[in-house]
């Protein structure tokens, strides 16, 4: 935060909350030092574009990537992999939701990424959900793209796609298996085998 205040920026005319502001700013602050993009930055913190831009570059020492936020809405169930780190986040995303009720949903966002990465370096893992992805994912639980639902063999409760077939939204630890190169592929898909209890994950507020 010294940063910021050692910096240029100054406060929009209409501006007139000033600790609502200060709490705007630190959440942007922690979302792009990790290395979320200022169209994000805006949409969470409703910040304006210049400003997003400035705290960018102060913070990075350069502008960010130009063009579109990369966006792949299937990328939760393509790999046993990707579906076990998204469920990590979305778990904690839950607990969060439950338990900050004067929380911002911006501040929820942030905190349930920071323990995200928490939990995979403790386990001395490489993260493979970036603070931008994770951001893709909060929309789609937002609008009930993503649900959860609990496997009947590990009782471990993942993150899937609503839209996928029943049979398709397979368990990353009960289906999962490793090819010849040492790759995680999912296992053939059996609709005899996987029971579930589903749990349409709440939008947070």
């Amino acid at each position: 935060m010294s940063r910021i205040l050692k910096s240029t920026l100054r406060l929009p005319p209409k501006e007139t909350d000033l600790l609502g502001w200060t709490r705007k700013v630190k959440l942007a602050t922690g979302i792009i030092e990790k290395g979320g993009r200022p169209t994000i930055v805006q949409c969470v913190c409703r910040l304006p574009k210049n400003f997003t831009l400035q705290l960018y570059r102060e913070i990075h020492g350069k502008g960010p990537s130009s063009g579109l936020l990369p966006y792949d809405p299937d990328w939760v169930m393509k790999s046993p992999e990707n579906c076990l780190h998204a469920s990590v986040y979305c778990n904690i995303h839950e607990t969060l939701v439950r338990a900050n009720t004067g929380a911002w949903r911006g501040e929820i966002f942030l905190e349930a990424y920071n323990r995200y990465e928490e939990t995979f370096a403790f386990k001395r893992q490489s993260v493979l959900l970036n603070i931008n992805r994770a951001w893709c994912i909060e929309r789609q639980i937002s609008v009930e793209q993503v649900e959860r639902i609990t496997c009947g063999r590990c009782n471990y409760t993942y993150a899937v796609l609503a839209e996928y077939p029943e049979g398709y939204k397979s368990c990353p630890i009960c289906d999962a298996t490793i090819d010849s190169i040492g790759r995680q592929k999912w296992r053939k898909v059996d609709f005899g085998v996987c029971g579930v209890k589903k749990s349409l994950y709440l939008e947070a507020v």
